[in-house]
């Protein structure tokens, strides 16, 4: 199984991503001979307590994305109610070791978009693409396994 490990970084498991328009946009872009629009490079957290992604709203922005769906979302900050997000479809391709590395590409997922820049990063990667994967989490010699 392919893999990669890199050093845990002081926010946690951060490494480098790409997030591409979803398979649908490009392919409606590409019918009408309208540019896709160039990956967005990003620094992604992976949280395994997130059942969906989330990127960085400025992201999707430049992407020219528009809203697909809504997801129901809790966290600790909204209590037992749920609360509506709204999602977009997108390809996330993660990157390792030398900058540009492609290690693994998801298919299109939904994600919802949230402001991140204050945290850091650009995304979370959570459980919709971990399913996909391996992860080990070695803290105590300080890096994390990403199998795929």
């Amino acid at each position: 199984m392919p893999h990669f490990t890199i050093p845990i970084s002081p926010q946690g498991a951060v490494l480098d991503a790409a997030v591409l328009v979803g398979d649908a946009r490009r392919a409606a872009l590409q019918k009408e001979n309208l540019t896709v629009p160039d990956p967005q490079m990003i620094r992604a957290l992976i949280d395994t307590g997130a059942s969906i992604s989330a990127i960085e709203r400025k992201v999707l922005e430049n992407l020219g994305l528009q809203q697909t769906g809504e997801a129901e979302i809790n966290t600790p900050s909204t209590g037992a109610t749920p609360v509506k997000i709204p999602t977009y479809d997108v390809k996330i391709a993660i990157l390792a070791g030398r900058k540009g590395d492609l290690h693994f590409i998801s298919e299109t997922v939904q994600v919802t978009g949230s402001d991140l820049t204050q945290f850091g990063f650009g995304a979370l990667i959570g459980t919709d693409i971990l399913k996909k994967c391996v992860f080990h989490y070695n803290g105590a010699d300080g890096h994390f396994t990403l199998a795929y």
